[in-house]
Parts: structure tokens; C-alpha cells; sequence
């Protein structure tokens, strides 16, 4: 688990040189400190999610990410305990505890990063030709947004462990590179896209729930083979990730090395009921 208490260190004794500039670092500290804060809880939890399903970057996108598709527990305080004696009922038992995570609001850890940004990371736009360009920002507004953040993290530091998420798991072997994909079915939904925790396999499957049973159907795309025309399958996000115009390639079993690009064509409709033909 992350250890706060020297980032908490390092930004007090930015604070204490009291400059601009040292109170410059330290929102810079500050910002890396909630960036940290928001990737540790994604990186306990990257079992359960593609690094290519996380969309944005930003703490609080990270965090409503994985709420969503991984743990929706990810912000609580959460105590782990364990019973002294596994023959008597729970209710009866005298529990020991294992440790604690504590939770966070991501909004206001969201904002506090943003204010940072805005107070102290950007150069002030001039209002005109005779407006000077400081340089720094208002070091008492700094000061006051900075120590919010450290009495956050202080909190935040009163933890003890980290979780990978509770919940009953679904998991499947990926049939191109074999690696092990694991999910959270309670937040498993139908018709979500899934991609390969490998981060160098392409394969995705679509998730289709029937009943209380889950099955995920591979997302490719049908390409026959210019040599022998047997029916390839490919995964569907080679080639959505390929760029206009660029060619790619893939080898069919005969041994025949096909080629792919991605172009643009026109299309004449053949009535308002069939299908467009090129």
C-alpha cells in the first residue's frame, strides 16, 4: 500500500521555507500526493480491469472507472476482521481486527486536484499588453488549498491495508494468450465490453448474461484469406485501433500473409430496404 507519512514529510517542509516558490513545490507535491492516492486504490484493483478500459487519466476518472466496472465499494472504510475461534457461530465469536482502509469522497478529491492545478500549476494569462506575467501565483491561496490536502492525507494515512475488492468473482481463460481474466459479477453488465487484462493481447468479448449464468462472446471481425479463402477471425480491436489508410497484416494457417487497410469508399444505396453496396 502507498506509505503517505513522508509525502506528508516533503510537503510541510516545502511549507515551513514559506517562498513562493516552495509553496509552489509543494502543490505540486500536493497534486502527485491525491494522484497517488487514486492509483494505488487502481492498482490493488487491476486484476479486474484492462489498462486499456480506463479511458481518462485523471484521479477522479480513475476512481469513478473502477467504481463502475471493479469494486463499487472502492471509496469506503472498510475494517477486516477475523473471528478467534472458527467452531463457534460468528455472532458469538470475539473478532480480531486485520486492518482498515479508509475511504475518500472522489469529487472533492477531484476538485482539491483541479484547484491545485489552477492556483499554482499554470502561469497567469495577462489581461493585456501592460499586465505583467507573475511568477507565481497567490502564495496564500497556495498555502490554504495545500494544507486542505495535507489534513486529507493525514486521514487517508490512518489506513492500515488496501483491498482488491469483495464480491463473488467470474473468471475465464482467454483462449489466445491463456491469461486468466477475472471480474466481479455483481458489476458485470449485459452487452459490456471486455478486454484482455494481458496488455499485448487484442482479444475482447462482449458480455451476454442469461439468467444468473454470464458468457462472453469474442468480438472479431471475419476476414477470408486471399489464398486458400478459409475464414479468419480477428480480434475486433486490431482494427479498430488502426489509424485511416494505414495497412496492416495478418497470417492465415495455410502460411499466406494477408494485408488490411483501413480507406474510405462511397456508397450507392440500392433501395430504401437493402443494404448499401460499394
Amino acid at each position: 500500500m502507498l506509505n503517505i507519512p513522508p509525502i506528508i514529510e516533503r510537503i510541510t517542509a516545502l511549507l515551513d521555507q514559506d517562498t513562493d516558490q516552495s509553496v509552489t513545490y509543494a502543490a505540486l507535491e500536493a497534486r502527485l500526493a491525491l494522484e497517488k492516492v487514486c492509483y494505488d486504490r487502481l492498482r490493488q484493483r487491476h486484476d479486474y480491469i484492462s489498462h486499456d478500459q480506463l479511458k481518462k487519466w485523471q484521479p477522479g476518472q480513475i476512481v469513478n472507472t473502477l467504481m463502475t466496472d471493479v469494486d463499487e465499494n472502492v471509496t469506503e472504510t472498510m475494517t477486516l476482521m477475523v473471528g478467534r475461534n472458527p467452531d463457534v457461530k460468528p455472532e458469538d465469536d470475539d473478532f480480531v481486527e486485520v486492518g482498515t482502509e479508509i475511504g475518500f469522497d472522489p469529487k472533492r478529491i477531484s476538485k482539491m486536484w483541479q484547484a491545485l492545478a489552477k492556483l499554482a500549476l499554470h502561469v497567469r494569462v495577462p489581461k493585456n499588453r501592460d499586465d505583467a506575467i507573475a511568477d507565481y501565483g497567490d502564495k496564500t491561496a497556495i498555502r490554504a488549498k495545500v494544507e486542505e490536502v495535507v489534513e486529507e492525507l493525514r486521514r487517508l494515512a490512518k489506513g492500515t491495508m488496501t483491498f482488491s475488492g469483495i464480491g463473488m468473482e467470474v473468471s475465464f481463460d482467454c483462449p489466445a494468450c491463456g491469461e486468466k481474466n477475472k471480474r466481479r459479477a455483481k458489476l458485470l453488465r449485459h452487452g459490456q465490453q471486455i478486454h484482455c487484462i494481458n496488455p499485448n493481447c487484442k482479444l475482447t468479448w462482449k458480455t451476454e448474461k442469461q439468467g444468473e449464468d454470464f458468457y462472453f462472446e469474442p468480438q472479431t471481425i471475419d476476414v477470408n484469406c486471399e489464398s486458400c479463402r478459409a475464414e479468419c477471425h480477428l480480434p475486433w480491436r486490431y482494427f479498430m485501433e488502426m489509424k485511416h489508410d494505414e495497412v496492416g497484416s495478418f497470417s492465415c494457417s495455410c502460411g499466406h500473409k494477408n494485408y488490411v487497410k483501413w480507406e474510405l469508399a462511397q456508397v450507392r444505396p440500392n433501395s430504401e430496404n437493402e443494404p448499401a453496396s460499394t
